[in-house]
Parts: structure tokens; C-alpha cells; sequence
């Protein structure tokens, strides 16, 4: 349902833009046409040379809390292989004091991964807020450059003219642009 809602408003939403685009053009006070163009955010993303600087700069970071990780697991896997191979002759208190050792660390562990994954997510939101937000500028200034009236994105395009796809000219545009 969703998408018939969805289909019904870009069709609406064409059916007056065509109509708006019609009579500018047909009108003489129009002094040209308006200029249309669509872009797919997705391969500009992709295909933009930021981006792979970005994903270059999650991955070291992302190694690093790897390291990190695995520096902490191995310390409390020799905790527990220690205690493992004493436990038989330990007495009762030192026993327990050792159990509990090992589950503050198992514990320090968990909240040390948990924060690792939270501070990696944010790391990765805020690469990719960067990004886009380059693109969108980028979009905006080609479309001042070459008088576009209006650039859409694809998925709001359900036929679009040969030549108003710009994805590959707004590519270009952002890569020439953040040399």
C-alpha cells in the first residue's frame, strides 16, 4: 500500500510539474525553459574520492580497536587458563577471589567491546555525514553552473529523458572540484 501511495504521489507530483513546465515553456514572459536533471546519490557516493579516503580512515580505526580488542581477550583468556590449571589446589577464599577477578575482567571486556562498536558507529555516521553533505553542496553548485532548475534524486524519477541523468557529470564535477 505504501507504494501505490508513494507511485501516486510522484505521479501527481509530475502530472503538475509537467503542467508548470509546459506552460513556462508555451509562456512568452518565460525567457527559457527550465532545465531538469536527476542524479543517483548512491553511485555518486560510491564512485566519489572522499569516500574511499573515508573508508580507508573506518578501517585503520577500525584495526586499531581490533588490536585493542584482541590484546584484551588473549590477557583474559591467560586469566583464565591460569586459574583453570590452579583452581584444584587454591583455597576456598583465593578460589573465589580469582572467579571474581576474572568475571570484572570478562565484565571490563564486554563494556570495552560495546563502547568499541558504539565509537566505530559514530566514526562511520559521521564519514558519511561529511560526504554527503560535500555532495549535496557539489549538486548545488553544478546545477547553479549549468542552469539547472532542478535536480532531483533517481528514486523520485520514473522516466527521465535521455541527457537528464547527471550522475556521472556531478561525479566528475565533486572529483575535479576536491582536488
Amino acid at each position: 500500500m505504501k507504494v501505490f501511495a508513494r507511485l501516486c504521489f510522484l505521479a501527481i507530483a509530475a502530472s503538475f510539474m509537467s503542467g508548470y513546465v509546459f506552460s513556462a515553456v508555451a509562456s512568452k514572459d518565460a525567457p527559457r525553459p527550465l532545465k531538469f536533471g536527476y542524479v543517483n546519490i548512491e553511485v555518486v557516493f560510491d564512485q566519489y574520492k572522499k569516500t574511499a579516503e573515508s573508508r580507508d580512515e573506518f578501517e585503520k580505526e577500525k584495526e586499531l580497536q581490533q588490536k585493542e580488542i584482541a590484546k584484551k581477550q588473549e590477557e583474559l583468556r591467560k586469566m583464565q587458563e591460569t586459574y583453570e590449571k590452579q583452581k584444584d589446589v587454591l583455597k576456598p577464599e583465593e578460589k573465589k577471589k580469582r572467579e571474581e577477578e576474572i568475571q570484572k575482567l570478562q565484565q571490563e571486556f564486554y563494556n570495552f567491546v560495546g563502547q568499541a562498536n558504539q565509537k566505530l558507529d559514530e566514526k562511520k555516521a559521521q564519514l558519511i555525514e561529511a560526504r554527503l553533505k560535500e555532495i549535496q553542496t557539489a549538486i548545488k553548485n553544478f546545477a547553479e553552473k549549468e542552469k539547472y532548475d532542478f535536480v532531483l534524486s533517481n528514486q523520485a524519477v520514473l522516466y527521465g529523458p535521455q541527457g537528464t541523468d547527471l550522475t556521472e557529470q556531478v561525479v566528475n564535477f565533486l572529483n575535479e572540484e576536491k582536488k
